[in-house]
């Protein structure tokens, strides 16, 4: 499988730096031309640095070489090789192991109070559809400077190691001091995330009341860094929101009656006006509008209540920026039934805080669906973001401007328009979430997730672990604020986003703690 990449030659050290060094300077002198933009500065140290010697490329490598895809892989050796490092650090552990060798796996540092802030990751990867596409075995965790290769160094075995270091320097720091955190640490990764999470995070909400009721806040995946070259930061965003998703079967005996709704659904999607202004959207455009450099980005983000009354302006919007201001119905391929006759999975995306059940009757109107019958699986996720007023929010952005230097303007809250991730389900559990990386990586890098050769860049790993420790310790000890749950709903106030406690009530609803996942 792998010969033909064995019989191509690795590239010395000196050729590759001269071919980057090439590419650098042709952007280099682009750049130059550039009005009042200074030429960036382009480091090359990192072909000095013997980065396999490294510990926390050491662990990334470990951790990569545990296959734990959906279908062959095991998740639960990954949890057991993770245990024994935090046991070894003298944490005691608690694995959760579930059918298909699949596994949860929690470690507690005890503060002074049982409140934790959770570091949150899970120990699945997508699986490897084009295994000959490879330039290195998938589950090799190749050093080839200035990258690393394998599946899940971006998704998300790389923030589980930044993670398990910053709990391991927190434990480092109390063994040294006699130091004591406020809030406790829960270093928890779950099963299962990239097919819906049913035994990993959902099953923990469910299942596991003595753990979730100490859950203050959570950092997980689902943060976003746009870097137009290394060193500049265009903006940094951590995610405190996404629509909410519900999954559509569509099915039928005629294939082409499903082509057919898919073509109507493909064109639809195309023409579709916005749908409405948010808080969560208009919370994100305040902070995010000031970095886009089209005239027309810049317009709709800074009065997004134009581009509800402007349809040239909609228009000239690219689809990521028209997702935050409409629902949208998204068809896959249409597949032979095992059970006989086709399937249809289409995927609704709904605004925060709009009605899905109405938003589902408005993307699926019934002219669409003579000969059709749909399914409409769970809704699975929160109605609302995480407030941006919450003591984890405001001391995390704190830190990140005061270890990196970069500038507030480029630092704020991102929402997540056509991306999931299990921040969703802490949030309908009432439960903060947020999704932050601490990498500093050029758009290239995300390109390959899910697909071959998955790589982070050395560099920018290692400095991100080092940045995720000093973020960590200091959320640890963030001033106490009034975002403690105590059996009372948490809504989001609608013009600030900020949290509001509602007394009384007869029940847990939509979003609260006690709502099913």
């Amino acid at each position: 499988m792998w010969s033909s990449a064995k019989r191509t030659a690795r590239r010395p050290v000196a050729s590759r730096i001269a071919l980057y060094g090439a590419l650098l300077v042709v952007v280099a002198a682009f750049v130059v031309f550039l009005p009042r933009k200074p030429a960036p500065v382009f480091d090359t140290a990192w072909s000095e640095i013997d980065y396999a010697a490294n510990e926390d490329v050491q662990r990334l490598q470990a951790l990569v070489r545990i296959d734990t895809t959906p279908d062959t892989g095991r998740e639960i050796d990954a949890a057991r090789h993770l245990a024994g490092i935090l046991e070894d650090a003298g944490l005691p552990v608690e694995i959760e192991e579930h059918p298909g060798a699949k596994a949860n796996l929690w470690a507690i540092l005890e503060g002074t109070t049982e409140e934790a802030l959770v570091l949150h990751n899970h120990l699945d990867v997508d699986p490897i559809r084009r295994p000959r596409d490879w330039l290195a075995p998938p589950f090799e965790g190749r050093v080839d400077p200035p990258w690393i290769i394998g599946r899940g160094v971006f998704d998300m075995k790389s923030v589980t190691v930044a993670q398990l270091g910053a709990v391991l320097a927190a434990k480092e720091r109390m063994d040294e001091t006699g130091w004591r955190p406020e809030r406790s640490l829960i270093f928890l990764a779950t099963s299962s995330e990239e097919t819906g999470s049913d035994p990993g995070t959902r099953h923990i909400l469910a299942n596991r009341p003595d753990l979730t009721r100490r859950f203050w806040a959570v950092l997980t995946e689902g943060g976003v860094l746009e870097a137009p070259w290394a060193g500049e930061v265009k903006y940094w965003g951590t995610s405190f929101a996404q629509k909410q998703f519900l999954e559509v079967t569509a099915t039928s005996p005629s294939a082409e009656r499903l082509e057919q709704l898919r073509a109507s659904l493909l064109r639809e999607l195309r023409t579709a006006p916005p749908t409405a202004l948010v808080p969560e959207v208009r919370a994100f455009a305040a902070a995010y509008g000031p970095s886009r450099h089209h005239p027309d980005y810049r317009a709709a983000l800074a009065e997004p209540e134009r581009v509800l009354s402007e349809p040239e302006l909609f228009e000239r919007l690219p689809d990521l920026l028209k997702a935050l201001f409409r629902n949208e119905a998204h068809p896959f391929a249409v597949e032979k039934s095992p059970s006989g006759g086709y399937g249809l999975r289409i995927v609704l995306h709904v605004l925060p805080g709009l009605d899905a059940d109405a938003a589902a009757a408005e993307l699926l109107p019934g002219r669409l669906l003579d000969g059709i019958e749909i399914g409409l699986h769970q809704r699975r996720g929160a109605a609302r973001g995480s407030p941006l007023d919450h003591p984890a929010y405001v001391r995390l952005r704190e830190s990140l401007l005061r270890h990196t230097g970069v500038e507030p303007a480029r630092v704020g809250p991102y929402l997540l328009t056509r991306y999931a991730n299990d921040a969703r389900f802490f949030r309908r559990h009432g439960i903060a979430a947020y999704g932050f990386t601490p990498f500093m990586l050029l758009s290239v890098d995300t390109m390959t997730v899910a697909g071959p050769n998955e790589k982070i860049a050395l560099p920018a790993f290692v400095e991100g672990v080092e940045l995720y420790r000093q973020v960590v310790l200091d959320l640890l000890d963030a001033a106490r604020g009034p975002h403690r749950r105590s059996g009372q709903e948490r809504v989001v106030d609608p013009v600030h986003l900020r949290t509001v406690h509602l007394r009384g009530g007869t029940g847990p609803a939509p979003g609260s703690r006690g709502a099913a996942g």
